[in-house]
């Protein structure tokens, strides 16, 4: 008979999810119900009865609302890392091999395998193939070895009652592995049964199609709690801007005193300022836009017997003083002078980051 695949129809992993949800929401409910035994007090005074069962509605009704919408958030994210994980155990459980020469301690005879089975590491340890070798002589005890060559081993057991050893006996069914264990030095026994499969009798839950329209959100709920949460998280965030402007207020006046420079309005400012200290024809290169405003710009030096040096420094230290109430900047790779024509780029900032920078470096 071949193996049913690990890996099921996502349906299956949306009725898994949903059913742990509504455990999930059902356990909260029972922990809310039970009685306050401090209530606090409101107004120096013991609550009502009608008050403690208001405030528990209300705690209760808050944290269902985040309950619901956490397990929303996180469902196409968890089911499809079950689907991923069932589908990695599919292809391991097709590709794997189980080790040759294995044979019977007892009688040395090849041993043929009996069973094959996922062996789950959990949360520490990968997923592995068990097979199960069996004597063809009846021989004890079966074998069972990973995919990786290691052999399993059965760990050692005592009898609590004597500390004697065991007598083990192994059967085989359908469904289960059984080993029947009797002491050899008293009358204690006892069994012990491992699955072969992952078939279990499904019980009925009455309510559950009931409490999963009240507990899983739908398409439209989950759209409208995203919305909610990103609406309190932009919220949160202007409260914390309008908290970080009031413990700044001196330093966000004075960004609001900066003048804020179109591309025109910083030429007008800056050609009369350059023409009296003898720079000349400012023109304006194309602009480069990110996420700041760079302009190249050239100007020339009219005035006779300025070296070069002398030249340079002069027009850095103008443009720094001109600019130092703006919203522009000479970039920090400065100018560059080549027979009297001096060459640069400027920045201009636009958003309020940004002027915060400027105003701290003044």
């Amino acid at each position: 008979m071949e193996k049913e695949k690990y890996l099921k129809p996502k349906q299956h992993y949306v009725d898994l999810y949903d059913r742990y949800t509504v455990d999930y929401c059902r356990n909260i409910i029972k922990i809310f119900s039970q009685p306050l035994k401090n209530p606090p007090l409101i107004g120096g005074k013991k609550p009502t009865k009608v008050m403690v069962d208001t405030m528990s509605k209300m705690a209760l009704d808050y944290r269902m609302m985040f309950a619901k919408g956490d397990r929303y958030t996180q469902k196409e994210e968890t089911i499809r890392e079950w689907m991923d994980r069932d589908q990695a155990r599919d292809e391991l459980y097709e590709s794997a091999t189980p080790p040759e020469g294995i044979h019977c301690l007892t009688c040395q005879r090849a041993m043929t395998m009996l069973d094959k089975n996922l062996w789950t590491g959990g949360l520490k340890e990968p997923d592995r193939i068990l097979f199960m070798f069996d004597c063809p002589n009846g021989h004890l005890p079966r074998r069972a070895f990973f995919n990786d060559g290691e052999e399993w081993k059965h760990k050692r057991e005592v009898c609590p009652k004597c500390g004697g050893e065991f007598n083990v006996k192994a059967t085989v069914t359908k469904k289960k592995f059984i080993d029947y264990y009797s002491c050899k030095s008293c009358d204690f026994k006892k069994t012990e049964e491992l699955e072969r499969t992952a078939n279990k009798e499904e019980i009925i839950d009455p309510d559950f199609a009931a409490d999963r329209t009240k507990f899983c959100l739908s398409e439209e709920e989950g759209r409208k709690w995203r919305e909610t949460l990103a609406s309190w998280e932009q919220m949160g965030k202007l409260v914390d801007s309008w908290k970080e402007k009031e413990k700044n207020k001196e330093v966000y006046d004075k960004i609001a005193k900066i003048k804020k420079l179109t591309i025109v309005e910083l030429e007008k400012l800056l050609i009369p300022s350059l023409e009296k200290e003898h720079y000349i024809y400012l023109k304006f290169g194309n602009p480069e836009i990110t996420r700041d405003i760079i302009v190249p710009f050239t100007v020339q030096d009219s005035k006779g017997g300025r070296e070069k040096l002398a030249s340079d420094y002069e027009l850095r230290q103008l443009l720094k003083k001109v600019l130092k109430e703006t919203n522009w900047r000479l970039m920090s790779d400065g100018v560059s002078y080549r027979l009297g024509i001096l060459s640069g780029r400027l920045r201009g900032y636009e958003n309020e980051e940004d002027m915060l920078k400027l105003v701290k470096e003044k």
